[in-house]
């Protein structure tokens, strides 16, 4: 297990939903899928890899729902040498929600409990 494993406040779930990414201020945005969720942050695949400590816009909707999530993340962590010989291993960035409003937290909950 990794170091992020060992760390994790919340337990992960799986979600694969495009989650977009921008500044909020030039409109540019950026596409990523991402691998799971928890009540703090999710897991986005991917080999363009932002620095820790940046901060952004997160939009996303939560499969099965109409609750369109849309708050600021940072990342915390990011992994750019997945173990080539472990398939369930990949590259990405674990990103801390910062604001989600309530019914927000309350929307992600719900969708946590279902498992």
């Amino acid at each position: 297990m990794d170091q992020q494993r060992n760390h994790r406040q919340h337990t992960r779930h799986h979600l694969e939903a495009e989650i977009e990414l921008g500044d909020g201020f030039t409109g540019g945005e950026l596409t990523f899928d991402s691998h799971d969720v928890s009540k703090g942050g999710l897991f986005l695949k991917s080999d363009l890899l932002f620095e820790v400590g940046e901060t952004f816009w997160i939009s996303f909707t939560l499969p099965g729902t109409q609750m369109a999530v849309r708050t600021r993340g940072q990342v915390v962590w990011a992994k750019r040498n997945p173990d080539e010989n472990d398939p369930t291993d990949r590259a990405g960035m674990g990103v801390q929600f910062l604001d989600l409003s309530e019914a927000e937290q309350a929307a992600l909950d719900a969708y946590l409990s279902e498992d």
